[in-house]
């Protein structure tokens, strides 16, 4: 999110015009309540307000999707819609590798080595392998719980309260929850080193990572609803996803005194979630899209990628 960032830094300077100032301060003050111009400015407060709101984003899929794990997902019209979304889904994450992330890194790496290197497509390389290895593990671990059940007789729909038979399907959703995690956590870094510039620095960043965020949060609640996940276990676990960007928020605002070595220590943190993000998309929805024999579902779920490439692409110009 350093295009954030840098375009907050620009805002700010407009804003601080002379000729600009008084005409924003209107509108803040028609759109805005009078007392948060009255109460004194306390960045980490704001920057925890910005986090907890982009956090939110997580839970407006439940207004969206209707489609529950109680559904059949098999086949029928519930089975279609989330695959339409799915395949929005792959779309969104495609385009937020390849329109947002690596743009950013390639430029950062301009910026501050001169040249292209090795190291960040190491680091995109090990995100994706890294995932693939976690999903394996989790297969493994998967498959021997479930040999144990069966090898204690121990029925697999077991209504036993308390009792917890593992799920496969789960796996996808917990690899997409990880990376998001880590991604929210570079989100609360951007908020945070916003709100340290100027409140309208960060409200501007704050809106520029809601709108990044809403249609990439539709596609991950269509993930953990395959993954077998039910709408509300799902919206729960997209809020406890938000912490990673608390923790951002946090870490930028506690280092901001030391903005290059919290800089060069996170780094590595976008090439790492590009890469987790490609491994979601590519070898974990897409396949299962791609069986699709039906040629009308076929052409909507193409064109719900190209849609989701769309929906980034039109943020990537207009609003970052």
């Amino acid at each position: 999110m350093m295009s954030v960032f840098k375009n907050a830094i620009e805002c700010l300077a407009v804003l601080n015009s002379s000729s600009l100032r008084d005409p924003y301060d209107a509108v803040f003050l028609e759109i805005l309540p009078s007392w948060m111009f009255t109460m004194e400015y306390v960045p980490w407060l704001w920057a925890m307000i910005g986090s907890i709101l982009v956090g939110l984003s997580g839970v407006l899929p439940l207004l969206i999707i209707h489609v529950d794990e109680s559904d059949i997902l098999k086949q029928g019209a519930s089975a279609n819609f989330l695959k339409t979304i799915l395949a929005f889904a792959v779309g969104g994450l495609l385009g937020d590798v390849f329109l947002h992330s690596l743009p950013e890194i390639w430029e950062r790496e301009i910026t501050t080595k001169g040249h292209h290197g090795l190291g960040n497509g190491l680091l995109i390389l090990t995100g994706l392998v890294v995932f693939v290895m976690a999903e394996k593990i989790f297969t493994v671990i998967g498959e021997m719980t479930e040999k144990s059940v069966a090898t204690n007789n121990i029925p697999e729909n077991n209504n036993i309260k308390g009792a917890v038979i593992p799920n496969k399907k789960h796996i996808t959703g917990y690899l997409n929850l990880l990376a998001n995690t880590i991604d929210n956590f570079t989100h609360g870094l951007s908020l945070g080193g916003a709100f340290l510039i100027s409140w309208r620095s960060g409200l501007f960043t704050t809106f520029a990572i809601l709108v990044h965020e809403v249609p990439h949060e539709v596609g991950d609640f269509a993930i953990l609803l395959k993954s077998g996940f039910s709408r509300w276990d799902a919206a729960v676990f997209q809020l406890l996803t938000a912490s990673g960007g608390l923790f951002g928020s946090l870490a930028a605002l506690l280092f901001s005194g030391a903005a290059n070595s919290i800089e060069a220590r996170t780094s590595w943190i976008l090439p790492f979630t590009a890469g987790s993000f490609l491994h979601i998309a590519l070898v974990t929805v897409l396949p299962d899209l791609l069986k699709e024999e039906d040629p009308k579902e076929s052409i909507k779920q193409l064109l719900a990628l190209i849609s989701g490439i769309g929906v980034m692409a039109f943020i990537a110009v207009f609003v970052e």
